[in-house]
This record gives C-alpha cells, sequence and structure tokens, in this order.
C-alpha cells in the first residue's frame, strides 16, 4: 500500500471514530444520525460551490453507484444507531468493524482481487484485534462473549453492522475506480442522508429531528464536518490500495473508539 493512501486512511480512521463518539453523545442517535449527514451534505455542497463555482451534476454510473453503496451504508448506520442504545460504544464499536473478515472474499468474486499471504494474515491480525479490543479481560468467557450472546440485540446488530459495512467497501472500491472520487462520494452522502430520512420518517425519530437540531445544532454541525472529512481522505487512499488491505487499515479507528468510550463516557475496559 503506497505510503499516502495509508496516512489518508488514518486520518480517515480516526475522523470515523470521532463521528461515532459525537453520535452517542445524542439522546435519539436516529434522528441525530440524519441531522448528522444533513449537515455532512452541507458542508460538501459548500466545498463544491467554493472550489468549482458550482455543484457538478452526477453521471448515470455514479448514481447507481450512489445508491448501491447508499443503500449498503444506510442498513449499517441503521443497525450501528441501534446498538449504542442497547450497549455500551466501547462494547459495540468493535464488533461494528468486523468487515474485513467478509471484504477479501467479496472482493475475490466481485473485484478480481488477490491478496498474498502475508496480506491475508495481515488482515486476520486486524480482525482478532479488534474482536479482542470488546473483552474486559483476556478469558474464554470474554472471548466467546458476541458467540454466547448472539441473540442479543446489540451484539447482533453490531456484528451486522460489519456484515454490511462489507457490501458497501466492494460497491464503494468499484465506484473510487472508474469514477471521480470528489463527485461519487458527494451523491454517496446524498444518497446516505436521503436513505437514512426516509427511514426515520417511518419510525418514531421523526418526531426527535428538531428536536435533536434545537438541542445539539453545534454538535450535529461538528459531526457532519467530521464525517466528511471522514468520507473524503478514505476514498481518496482507497483509490490507491487494495479494498481488502484500506478497510483493515481503517479498523484502527477501534481503538480510537474504545479510547474515545472510557475517557469520555467513563465506560468499563479490561
Amino acid at each position: 500500500m503506497p505510503t499516502r493512501a495509508l496516512l489518508l486512511i488514518l486520518v480517515s480512521a480516526a475522523m470515523h471514530a470521532g463521528w461515532n463518539l459525537i453520535l452517542k453523545t445524542a439522546r435519539h442517535k436516529l434522528a441525530f444520525n440524519v441531522f448528522m449527514h444533513a449537515s455532512a451534505v452541507t458542508v460538501f455542497s459548500l466545498f463544491w460551490i467554493l472550489w468549482q463555482g458550482s455543484i457538478p451534476p452526477p453521471p448515470t454510473p455514479v448514481v447507481f453507484f450512489a445508491l448501491g453503496a447508499g443503500f449498503f451504508f444506510a442498513i449499517y448506520h441503521v443497525c450501528l444507531t441501534a446498538s449504542y442504545d442497547r450497549m455500551d460504544v466501547s462494547l459495540a464499536y468493535p464488533l461494528t468493524t468486523t468487515g474485513p473478515l467478509y471484504i477479501p472474499l467479496w472482493a475475490y468474486i466481485f473485484l478480481g482481487e488477490r491478496l498474498s499471504l502475508l496480506g491475508g494474515a495481515g488482515i486476520l491480525v486486524v480482525f482478532l484485534g479488534a474482536y479482542i479490543l470488546q473483552m474486559r479481560e483476556i478469558s474464554w468467557v470474554e472471548l466467546s462473549f458476541p458467540l454466547r450472546n448472539i441473540r442479543l440485540p446489540g451484539v447482533l446488530l453490531a456484528l451486522s453492522a460489519g456484515v454490511f459495512y462489507s457490501g458497501g467497501s466492494i460497491v464503494d472500491k468499484r465506484a473510487v475506480t472508474v469514477a471521480d472520487v470528489f463527485v461519487y462520494t458527494y451523491y454517496l452522502d446524498i444518497a446516505l442522508f436521503l436513505i437514512l430520512a426516509a427511514n426515520a420518517l417511518l419510525s418514531d425519530a421523526r418526531h426527535r429531528f428538531v428536536e435533536e437540531i434545537r438541542a445539539h445544532w453545534g454538535r450535529g454541525i461538528a459531526a457532519g464536518f467530521v464525517l466528511f472529512l471522514s468520507f473524503t481522505t478514505y476514498r481518496v487512499g482507497l483509490q490507491m490500495a487494495k479494498v481488502s488491505y484500506a478497510t483493515s487499515v481503517r479498523q484502527a479507528s477501534a481503538i480510537v473508539g474504545v479510547i474515545g468510550g472510557i475517557l469520555l463516557f467513563r465506560e468499563r475496559f479490561g
């Protein structure tokens, strides 16, 4: 992986954990998530206007890629948000980062990616690291926690988030390979916002949206800006690297998420 790609993806990892930590502070997380994406779209729109004077129309392939990836990532966000309502972020977040375990298989089938033995071993180490991070102590009881509690809503939702994230990552890689990365990322965020907003309108979150804006407008704008940085830096880096490696490096965000959960929310950790 090129050094530039590595650095961009590490920056994205820190930003990714950052907006997750801000999301955790919201009372009504689904409503705040919609607000956060609306803020990110606004920031991105201002970026286009200041950079090029106007917002570029999406080419047809970008529309399909954005809708496809947006579908997977929207479900990821819904599962992620719901898991935070049911368990500590320092426990839930590492479980949501298990996507790299499935991505090499999808990348092999749909993208024709081939990994070296050393690269595959590295991905496995990253997965085990993310898995071990949720343990309060090194023991069989803690090691088997997700398996023993797979039926608990918080655990199942967190693991499901990782599965859906892996699907979106494959669409992501294909998109940044054939389309302008900034145009694609912009319309991906719009697709995400629209899907999440539709989901919120069909749930009780529609009554909480205005409440979240009034109570946490500054926090929502900050989260949107962080989300914008996370989206763009990751996908620029993804252009230069195999998706299996890129998503594994991004799991460094699990470390930031755990540390943030401990320092900001006083969550217990072994």
